[in-house]
């Protein structure tokens, strides 16, 4: 069984906690530091590569290359009660795209 690798890319403050998680760690506080981690990243061939929303675009066209294939995952974590919900924003567009309509039940649209 081959291994998996995660990796979390953001902040020093939540970095600690995905270290003690037996993450791979890449603490960044700008976009200018976070190119300096992104051959690491692809060269590493992580699994699932969390990170904080500030970050998740850059993130993603690093890879855009890869994204027929199954890895890396990319998930963004919110940081602020603004971003809170944005990741159920995309999984409904996909869904749309996917189904040609949204499953959403009325009322449900919004998530508070």
């Amino acid at each position: 069984m081959s291994r998996a690798y995660l990796a979390f890319v953001g902040g020093e403050e939540r970095a600690l906690c995905f270290r003690g998680m037996g993450f791979d760690v890449f603490p960044t506080r700008t976009l200018e530091e976070l190119s300096a981690f992104l051959p690491t990243l692809r060269k590493n061939q992580y699994a699932i590569i969390f990170t904080e929303w500030r970050f998740y675009d850059a993130i993603k066209a690093h890879f855009e290359d890869l994204r027929g294939e199954a890895l890396p995952v990319i998930c963004a974590i919110p940081t602020s009660s603004v971003e809170v919900g944005r990741g159920g924003d995309i999984v409904r567009r996909l869904i749309e795209m996917a189904i040609g309509s949204s499953i959403m039940i009325q009322g449900e649209e919004k998530s508070p």
